[in-house]
């Protein structure tokens, strides 16, 4: 079987050219054509949708952490010079008094709402005060790409953790103030109530406009996955709604304008095979397909109308 008479096979078995009513084989072919046209979109917009999905995350992962520098910078202003004469007493360490802190409990609020529940905030140190915020060997090698280059803003990716994967952002935290630089420089600038509650042998050391550690926020990949998997499947309930309008309104539009016109010159046609004398085909007035086709038939028609005259006369003889 040669390669022409297979494609032609096959069209015949998938659009039912010449063995369904010529409405049904439409129907049909607007259906895989749309059908191909939605899976190929899917597939487009799976991977659009992904790389949209990580810059909405990455975007608000920075409104945090830019609302967390308002909040460490609100600290340091107004909140710190009223706790920390306190920590300089005999009393119990105010964390109160520390922007890192401010931050993070503000974080947690959020972190309290539905909407936020997926992101993770922290601000990890090389030496930090607390133990707690100590940096480990991943947030580790974000800060060292910070201070290896000091035009680097923000650092963005995925990582695997034993928790499964995630998408991370993170910037860095620069020694901005002098004021910083009470509590980090030597153990003999730091207040008393400090000492008392984290010791004298970390979060020591630091400098003016030194990088000494990094604002990340994590986001599990399975939620970047989901907010992609919503618009995606938005997407495709909308593209389904227009497929089905605008296989409606192309069937309403081809029957009125092809379908109808056809159905009426083939009645025509029929009858015209007995009585051509009294059939008229006034679609021949018409100036396109639909025109020439009823000519065609009015030519046939006048030679049928012709010939069985002239059987007439033979037989009158």
């Amino acid at each position: 079987m040669s390669f022409q008479a297979t494609g032609v096979n096959m069209r015949n078995v998938l659009f039912g050219a010449g063995q369904r009513p010529l409405r049904r084989q439409l129907a049909i072919t607007l259906s895989i054509i749309f059908g191909i046209s939605i899976l190929v979109s899917m597939l487009l917009f799976n991977l659009l949708f992904g790389v949209q999905a990580r810059n909405l995350i990455d975007q608000r992962s920075q409104f945090f952490m830019d609302a967390m520098l308002a909040v460490r910078s609100y600290t340091s202003k107004s909140v710190n010079p009223i706790i920390a004469p306190l920590n300089e007493g005999p009393g119990v360490f105010r964390p109160e008094a520390v922007p890192s802190y401010s931050a993070q409990t503000v974080f947690a609020g959020l972190k309290a709402k539905p909407e936020y529940q997926n992101y993770s905030y922290r601000e990890a140190a090389l030496n930090p005060t607390n133990l707690r915020d100590k940096a480990d060997s991943f947030e580790t090698s974000i800060i060292n790409q910070f201070r290896d280059d000091s035009s680097l803003k923000v650092v963005s990716g995925d990582r695997s953790t034993p928790l499964g994967s995630v998408h991370f952002v993170a910037r860095p935290i620069k020694v901005g103030k002098e004021s910083c630089l009470t509590c980090h420089s030597t153990p003999e600038r730091a207040p008393a109530s400090q000492l008392r509650a984290y010791g004298d042998t970390s979060g020591f050391g630091w400098s003016l406009n030194e990088i000494v550690g990094t604002q990340i926020v994590t986001v599990p990949q399975q939620a970047v996955l989901e907010a992609k998997d919503r618009s995606l499947a938005a997407t495709a309930v909308l593209l389904a709604v227009i497929f089905v309008v605008v296989a409606v309104i192309t069937n309403l539009v081809l029957g009125q304008l092809i379908l109808r016109p056809m159905r009426k010159i083939s009645l025509k046609a029929d009858e015209a095979s007995v009585t051509p004398a009294t059939v008229t085909f006034e679609e021949r007035n018409r100036s396109d397909e639909i025109g020439r086709l009823a000519k065609s038939f009015e030519r046939m028609k006048q030679s049928l109308a012709i010939s069985m005259q002239m059987l007439k006369d033979r037989q009158g003889r």
